[in-house]
């Protein structure tokens, strides 16, 4: 299974679900999706929405270990507040979406996608690279854990 993150779940976020599943993952290398990308507003911080559409986002591709597992997936979804039983009261869906590699070519990789109209407060990401508009927006990134 792969993975295309863009956002808290990189490898180097402050938070114990990103620090967590690196050491089961390997990463691939940077990588971009189709998509327009979005800051959200929290009281812990600004966390990420990609939205199907025109642009392009920019993360990094990890395919999972060998010791990656079932219960490691759940911790995942859980994180992005995605019940694969109840996705329409997720906040996220865990989709396919076709990612360009390090090499170039597309492929298929599992990606955390917003599944709720845009919140008040929300900004647009026109450069498609989250880390990158927080430096430079002086934002720090969401480190907590949401509550269901």
């Amino acid at each position: 299974m792969r993975f295309f993150f863009y956002g808290t779940l990189l490898a180097g976020s402050d938070n114990p679900v990103a620090r967590f599943v690196h050491e089961k993952l390997e990463l691939v290398g940077p990588a971009t999706a189709r998509g327009a990308l979005h800051g959200v507003p929290d009281p812990e911080g600004w966390y990420p929405a990609l939205l199907p559409g025109e642009g392009e986002v920019h993360g990094r591709l990890y395919a999972a270990g060998e010791s990656f597992t079932a219960a490691d997936l759940a911790r995942l979804d859980a994180y992005e507040d995605f019940d694969p039983a109840r996705p329409e009261a997720s906040l996220y869906l865990r989709l396919p979406v076709a990612v360009r590699g390090p090499d170039g070519a597309e492929q298929a990789a599992q990606a955390y996608v917003f599944n709720r109209p845009l919140p008040d407060g929300a900004r647009p990401i026109p450069e498609g690279d989250f880390r990158a508009w927080l430096d430079g927006q002086g934002l720090a990134q969401f480190r907590g854990l949401r509550e269901s």
